[in-house]
């Protein structure tokens, strides 16, 4: 490069400038003195399900799968998962 080859200067570039104002973030404020109840929390029911509410849940599965899934676990040496 010689002398004669100079780059033009960009005049939007400027210098790195450290902010003017530190940037306040807001911090966790004092504990109420008193706080709000807690919304109210239903009773659990007692009701158990019948088959037909089971078999729903569990997408109604046919009794094979569920014998070849015992089954390879038994051959993997997995332990059954009702004995744990």
């Amino acid at each position: 490069m010689t002398p004669d080859d100079t780059l033009p200067v960009n005049p939007t570039l400027a210098l790195h400038t450290p902010p003017t104002t530190l940037d306040a973030h807001a911090g966790q404020g004092p504990m109420p003195d008193a706080l709000p109840d807690a919304p109210p929390v239903p009773v659990p029911s007692t009701d158990g399900l019948n088959a037909q509410e089971v078999a729903t849940l569990i997408g109604g599965g046919d009794a094979s799968r569920a014998e070849a899934n015992e089954a390879l676990a038994s051959a993997e040496g997995l332990d059954d998962p009702s004995e744990s």
